[in-house]
């Protein structure tokens, strides 16, 4: 074995404690134990003036740990053994006798314990491994159940290209987006971000998409809309957790957008030789404020214009430096590749993110959707 693989053992067995179904970790730990035992039997041999025998309960205890109880009773006779045989003890007949006996049974009753106790530590971790195997199980079953959710394609309408990417930080993420086909042949597009990470956000996603695809075709204004369901986030919620939302409504004919931003990143309007206009029209956040007020507002797309929705996981993305990756990288980004259809430009974004980052790995939830009008 190489010496780094002998340190990757002992540094796990010092440090996470003994495998029993390792067999690097038994060797190791078993080395241990005879160096112990011979290292006691060396020292009670040169200390003539006291006996050492209490010493031997060390190694006793340690192969206690990882040997079965038979392998560290025989143990404790070897120790006995030696201690009589080399110890400075000078006992004969019957008082020998009682000093080898209570020594024993002092070796034994440490083996049995230490032994007893093993195999409880065993017993729990046998029990949160399968606890977090369960778990994980669970878990992985809510990521594929979001990921049903989440629209299995993009619109198509003449004269405009839709894509759409929800990147998570971990396996259930607690973004949203969504797309819905209103009667009258707009289409609404929507993105969310629920606050929070992980399965507690995630878990509110369905409600989103049930509540949207209910109330959507039953308001006309994007603002009635999103009063009503804040009223409905606020009941789910009780006020402990808070959703940002951008609900938009596009209307193919007119090539026209109507939108209400309760609290959401503002999406950002890009079109070449321009500044980038954010979409910041709306109220306040869902699910804090009930009855709360929302405003909505009506935009024109012209050809060649980019519409970006996006979460904070794309413009709160940090690097090394702690620098974040903001809306004049990303505005920035977009400006240069207008050329790009929309799937492309998503990757183009989210490279340039990763890339920003100088890691794979995201610290929350990026999700991107991007319309393009052609």
């Amino acid at each position: 074995m190489t010496p780094s693989r002998w340190s990757t053992v002992l540094r796990r067995v010092t440090t996470e404690g003994p495998y029993i179904n390792e067999r690097m970790s038994v060797l190791v730990l078993t080395v241990v134990v005879v160096a112990g035992i011979s290292a006691v039997a060396y020292a009670d041999k040169s200390v003539a003036s006291v006996s050492l025998a209490p010493l031997y309960f060390l190694p006793l205890a340690l192969s206690a740990l990882v040997h079965p109880l038979r392998i560290s009773l025989a143990l404790s006779i070897v120790c006995l053994v030696l201690h009589n045989l080399v110890g400075s003890a000078r006992d004969v007949g019957t008082e020998l006798l009682v000093k080898a006996a209570i020594t024993l049974l002092g070796y034994v009753f440490v083996v049995v314990v230490v032994n007893q106790l093993g195999a409880q530590r065993r017993r729990l971790a046998e029990f949160a491994e399968r606890q977090r195997d369960e778990l994980a199980n669970e878990i992985q079953l809510a990521a594929e159940v979001q990921q049903g959710i989440l629209p299995r394609s993009v619109p198509r309408v003449p004269g405009f290209d839709f894509a759409a990417r929800m990147y998570p930080a971990k396996t259930v993420a607690g973004d949203y987006y969504g797309f819905i086909e209103l009667p009258k042949g707009e289409i609404a597009v929507v993105i969310a971000d629920v606050s929070g990470k992980g399965v507690a956000a995630g878990l509110l996603m369905p409600s989103i998409e049930v509540a949207l695809r209910l109330d959507a075709p039953r308001f006309p204004s994007t603002s009635d809309l999103l009063h009503t369901f804040n009223n409905v986030v606020c009941e789910i919620t009780g006020g402990h957790r808070f959703i940002s939302l951008f609900y938009g409504k596009l209307y193919p004919q007119s090539q026209s957008l109507e939108y209400t931003n309760a609290g959401h990143n503002p999406p950002l309007v890009i079109r070449a030789g321009t500044d980038p206009s954010p979409l910041d029209k709306g109220g306040p956040v869902l699910g804090v404020l009930p009855n709360a007020h929302y405003e909505n507002e009506k935009i024109t797309l012209r050809q060649g214009d980019v519409l970006v929705l996006y979460t904070d996981g794309a413009v709160e993305a940090e690097n090394p430096a702690g620098e974040q990756y903001s809306t004049e990288r990303l505005s920035k980004i977009v400006s240069l590749h207008l050329q790009q259809n929309a799937s492309e430009l998503i990757e183009t974004i989210y490279t340039s993110v990763i890339d920003f980052r100088k890691t794979p790995s995201l610290a929350d939830d990026l999700t991107l959707v991007l319309l393009k009008k052609l």
